[in-house]
């Protein structure tokens, strides 16, 4: 079965090979990636010696982000390892770059791209990283690369994994070709039972997975002092009878709505201001001209960092500043919700007390909201007209904000220690030893 998947990848790559110089000239996000993904100028430092090495990999943004305590935590415990860290999307390289490599503070020795699913690519991959062990964190699962590792004897770890509905009804129907993205796995770290379960109807043996929990709990509390916060409130333009809203993560065909909510909101609270953070910040322009059209002219923050101005509407188009922002915000909204993305971590905002409101499409992070939901610590609407009441109910009434804030608070407290639980299961695994 794998032969014949190999042979599938390798004659789509030599058909698609003719248009690659069309496809590097023509997408500047391609252009980014493309001969890294493929193997050539990886910029990955060969391993030399016999220096211990842990590869870890997340898809795009949301699961580097999700990645950060479990790197944190790795980097704690085995402090002369080396981690390599890969990622698939050029904003997913950014947010690694910004998280991992602070100036004087390098939580991976590297960061680099993940190959395409081609044996060359994998195989020039691992030869330079030659990990001692691999964690995939949540999706991304290639045949061919976890066949290499088998191959290798690498072990390889699926941490905090879920598999909704949908996801399991799709692998089911690929019949004994499902089998291709699980067979190379040694152990899956689940996010809840429900997920376990349907891992094993798959054909995962029960010894091979663990209900670890859900390692965004474990993101490391972000505290900024008062001058931090006078800061941020000084860049967005807040004023001290002025509410603000932060649309976190959004997607196209939802900051049309999100304006509308804030226009028709704003009649009842005259100092509101509202900050929208695209989940690409690229779309920053295109956001802004369609806002336009709509009659209002946004600021684009990175633009206005040093110059006050008391503009209402404003994007963040900066990386790495959303989770710190929402330490000023009176009410949050989650973005890819109100049009159907799966959602966004809804935890950033909770872990500084304020209230979460999202809307029907959460499907990517369904664990999380429901302790959010059953505990009335978050807010979940149908629709555009549903936001607009519950972002009018929070910012008219402070108290039940307020206690809707420490009730997201409590849940983030009382659900940590899924990082641990995958530690702990490295060590089984081999990756503890006293060279380390």
């Amino acid at each position: 079965m794998i032969l014949l998947y190999h042979t599938l990848v390798s004659a789509g790559f030599v058909f698609v090979l003719p248009f690659l110089p069309l496809v590097w000239l023509a997408s500047q996000k391609r252009r980014a990636n493309l001969l890294q993904r493929l193997g050539i100028k990886t910029g990955i430092q060969k391993k030399t010696g016999f220096q211990k090495r842990i590869w870890i990999h997340a898809l795009s943004v949301g699961e580097v982000r999700s990645a950060l305590p479990l790197v944190t935590a790795v980097r704690q415990r085995y402090p002369k390892m080396q981690i390599i860290f890969t990622t698939t999307t050029r904003t997913g390289f950014d947010t690694a770059q910004h998280l991992f490599c602070r100036a004087g503070d390098h939580l991976v020795s590297q960061v680099a791209y993940f190959p395409f699913d081609l044996p060359w690519a994998v195989a020039r991959v691992r030869h330079l990283i030659s990990p001692d062990l691999v964690c995939l964190v949540e999706t991304d699962l290639w045949p061919g690369f976890l066949h290499s590792m088998l191959q290798n004897n690498i072990p390889v770890v699926l941490a905090n994994a879920r598999l909704s509905e949908k996801s399991f009804n799709q692998y089911r129907r690929l019949g004994r070709a499902g089998a291709l993205f699980f067979c190379g796995l040694s152990h899956v770290l689940v996010q809840t039972r429900e997920d376990q379960d349907r891992f094993e109807a798959l054909g995962l043996p029960k010894d091979r997975l663990t209900v670890a929990g859900n390692i965004k709990f474990d993101q490391p509390l972000l505290v900024l002092d008062q001058k931090q916060k006078a800061a941020l409130k000084a860049w967005f333009g807040i004023q001290k009878t002025d509410m603000l809203w932060i649309a976190g993560s959004t997607h196209p065909g939802e900051e049309s709505m999100l304006l509308a909510v804030f226009q028709q909101v704003q009649q009842t609270v005259p100092g509101l201001k509202l900050v929208v953070a695209p989940r690409d910040p690229s779309r920053c322009a295109q956001v802004a001209d369609a806002m336009a059209r709509q009659g209002c002219r946004p600021r684009l923050l990175s633009m206005t960092r040093h110059q006050p101005d008391h503009t209402p509407v404003m994007l963040l188009d900066c990386l790495g500043v959303l989770s710190s922002a929402y330490a000023v915000c009176d009410a949050a909204f989650i973005g890819g919700s109100l049009a159907a993305f799966g959602g966004h971590n809804p935890l950033e905002p909770a872990m500084f007390k304020k209230p979460v409101v999202f809307g029907p499409h959460m499907d990517d992070f369904s664990g999380i909201v429901e302790l959010l939901l059953d505990r009335k610590a978050a807010c979940q609407v149908a629709d555009r007209d549903g936001l607009a009441r519950a972002l009018q109910m929070l910012l008219t009434r402070t108290g039940l904000a307020a206690e809707m804030g420490n009730r997201a608070f409590q849940v983030c407290e009382k659900n940590v220690g899924a990082v641990d639980r995958t530690l702990n299961r490295f060590c089984l695994l081999g990756l503890e030893d006293s060279n380390v």
